[in-house]
């Protein structure tokens, strides 16, 4: 795992200022936020990094791509067989950025994420979610550099 710390960026969205704060630390200009399918790009592409940049509350995919799994195991299996992406990037409230591979990443995603439901009005499927930036997931990330 890796650690830096980004200068902090101001956005409409706290999601778009950390993944342009990770985007001026590998010196890529990006002005807005790109929506590509999480199988087809990666939030930031280096010459030898693709990165997921996640934040507090993310959703790992869409409850819509999930293809109606419900279990924790077949939706993780489903993400990590299909992402696009090597490299995880998760910042803080903070602008810390701890950048971690796939197996890391998992680690992460298995400690700190659960099942839940998507609203009836968004087709009601089951994902993926990280909770809130907690004192124990700092911790996490610290006991770990």
């Amino acid at each position: 795992m890796t650690t830096y710390r980004l200068a902090p960026v101001t956005a409409r969205k706290p999601a778009d200022a950390k993944e342009w704060a990770v985007c001026a630390h590998y010196d890529i200009q990006r002005c807005t936020h790109d929506a590509k399918a999480y199988d087809k790009a990666s939030d930031v592409e280096t010459a030898d990094k693709r990165i997921s940049v996640k934040s507090a509350k993310f959703t790992l995919m869409a409850g819509s791509l999930c293809e109606g799994l419900t279990e924790f195991d077949d939706i993780w299996n489903l993400y990590a067989s299909r992402t696009h992406s090597d490299t995880f990037a998760y910042v803080t409230e903070d602008f810390t950025a701890y950048e971690m591979d796939m197996n890391e990443f998992k680690a992460f995603v298995y400690q700190f994420c659960r099942v839940e439901r998507e609203s009836q009005k968004n087709g009601g499927a089951c994902k993926i979610r990280c909770r809130s930036e907690s004192q124990a997931l700092l911790k996490w990330f610290q006991d770990r550099t």
